[in-house]
């Protein structure tokens, strides 16, 4: 049985991290052990747990959702939300690596390590996308709340006058503008 939605494999030949796959640039190895406490940290508390855990059961190993209502939300938000938070938590792995010499930025022939700095403009920008994602997420959960089996509006604060407002900022933030 899976214990997350996203695979290492789905966040880097999914076109998230870049509009192709990244296969070639990113090791999925490095995403991997990033991606439960990515999603206990982003995306949990938005579904639920138990809307989580029906989630991640019907999921299971596949690439898809057999239940329609939850294909949509994946394909429209979650999907998004799990490798952007995915790539958020590992980040500060993939930019310093520990090895026999202690810890080091990761250089290489083809390219120059971004650093500290590049690091956390990176972070910045991920976790403006995250928050925006999210909210987007838990709106449209809001709206389909009766499509979706499993899943309790009342437990993830649903109905709301505005289930999750827009934030000024919020234009730039999704075009990866940290302001």
């Amino acid at each position: 049985m899976a214990t997350t939605l996203i695979t290492a494999a789905e966040v880097v030949r999914g076109g998230i991290a870049r509009p192709t796959p990244a296969d070639v640039a990113l090791d999925a190895t490095l995403i991997a052990p990033h991606i439960a406490p990515a999603e206990y940290r982003w995306v949990l508390p938005t579904l639920t747990e138990a809307f989580y855990n029906t989630l991640t059961a019907e999921k299971g190993t596949s690439t898809a959702f057999s239940t329609t209502s939850y294909q949509a939300l994946w394909d429209e938000h979650l999907k998004t939300v799990c490798a952007e938070a995915a790539l958020y938590e590992a980040a500060p792995f993939i930019v310093i690596q520990a090895g026999s010499n202690g810890l080091y930025l990761n250089n290489n022939e083809y390219g120059q390590n971004a650093g500290i700095e590049g690091l956390k403009f990176y972070q910045d920008t991920l976790r403006g996308r995250i928050e925006v994602n999210t909210r987007r997420m838990r709106d449209w959960l809001c709206t389909c709340a009766a499509a979706l089996p499993g899943f309790s509006s009342t437990a993830a604060g649903c109905p709301e006058e505005d289930c999750a407002p827009d934030l000024p900022g919020d234009l730039y933030s999704t075009f990866g503008i940290v302001i």
